[in-house]
């Protein structure tokens, strides 16, 4: 069994493509050592054809829920700009925060409810949808699991990075699917030192939305 401080599952239901598992669905998945999420070859195959992605690249992104035990609103909000920052560094893309009354393209929130795979430490630590479509445009949805206790990257509390997941989950919403390579951010097994996107990612994200502007 790999112990949790080593490498834990990033992920939860990070492919369901908007539709929604059901609890069964949940444990079966949980029950599988790799990959964690329940993806299935058909839609592994449709993903790295790059068949998924948004119509778009500038996005708006609203904070609905934070888990404001474990870190100030600040600096969970500041977490997530550093991860969406990391991905608009690789590829042309732009996110910008807005409010609850504001449109927005992508929500994140928190949870603790059994049904959403959350409730235990180190086991699901977040979970995101996928854009169904190779040309969506409506919202997605990815959530963090309230018993993880989470901290910033230079801290020496135990805990799970929340840059590390959070960008780990924003891949998910831009379209991309869990790599084979350890080394890759969106490998499915959370790794404290893979904060950002690494070249696996690169590749990944730069087939569906092309090079970053010069």
């Amino acid at each position: 069994m790999i112990k949790r401080r080593d490498f834990v599952h990033s992920c939860g239901m990070a492919a369901f493509l908007g539709i929604n598992l059901s609890l069964s669905d949940e444990l079966s998945a949980k029950q599988k050592p790799f990959p964690f999420c329940n993806i299935t070859d058909s839609i592994s195959d449709k993903l790295a054809l790059g068949k998924v992605k948004w119509n778009r690249t500038d996005f708006r992104y609203c904070i609905a829920t934070r888990d404001s035990e474990d870190l100030s609103d600040d600096l969970w909000d500041k977490q997530f700009r550093v991860a969406f920052d990391s991905w608009s560094a690789i590829a042309p893309l732009t996110f910008k925060q807005v409010g609850l009354k504001d449109e927005f393209d992508l929500i994140i929130a928190v949870g603790s409810r059994r049904r959403e795979g959350f409730g235990q430490e180190g086991d699901i630590l977040a979970w995101a949808q996928l854009p169904p479509t190779k040309r969506f445009d409506g919202i997605l949805l990815t959530k963090f699991d309230l018993a993880e206790n989470w901290i910033l990257p230079d801290s020496k509390e135990l805990g799970t990075i929340l840059q590390c997941v959070a960008a780990h989950e924003i891949g998910h919403l831009l379209g991309l699917p869990h790599s084979s390579d350890p080394n890759a951010l969106m490998f499915p097994f959370y790794n404290p030192n893979t904060i950002s996107p690494k070249e696996d990612d690169i590749k990944s994200i730069q087939k569906l939305y092309g090079k970053p502007e010069k």
